[in-house]
């Protein structure tokens, strides 16, 4: 049996945030989701945590207020190297403006950028579990 998934979700909608966690833990491949509704509070955590933090999955919202999934993108950068390498990160989003898909495809960082409403199935061929 594969072992449990780690996921962050980050996304200012309470109602995702709530939906996808149901579904995440639901599906069998997690029973550990942190959700938060600010990029800026997730970083926050990632930096205290970089020490213990196991291997971690983020779905990363693509347009919320403060700071957007690009911006939060800019800031993972800054982060040190061995943190970076234990998470995997993928950018939600339901846009179809080009230059946030190019954007997203060009990052390093970005695994690839998943459309919403998020589909499980989808996310398990992504993830190759």
């Amino acid at each position: 049996m594969e072992p449990l998934l780690n996921f962050f979700l980050i996304d200012d909608s309470a109602f995702d945030l709530f939906i996808y966690e149901k579904l995440l833990i639901k599906s069998g491949i997690t029973n550990s989701v942190k959700t938060f509704n600010s990029a800026r509070d997730a970083l926050k955590h990632l930096i205290a945590q970089a020490e213990s933090l196991p291997d971690t999955i983020i779905l990363l919202d693509l347009q919320m207020p403060d700071m957007n999934g690009f911006e939060f993108i800019d800031e993972f950068d800054q982060l040190p190297e061995t943190l970076r390498q234990k998470i995997r990160i993928f950018m939600l989003s339901s846009t179809i403006d080009t230059r946030d898909i190019e954007k997203a495809k060009a990052s390093q960082h970005i695994i690839d950028l998943l459309p919403k409403p998020l589909e499980i199935p989808f996310l398990k061929k992504k993830l190759a579990i």
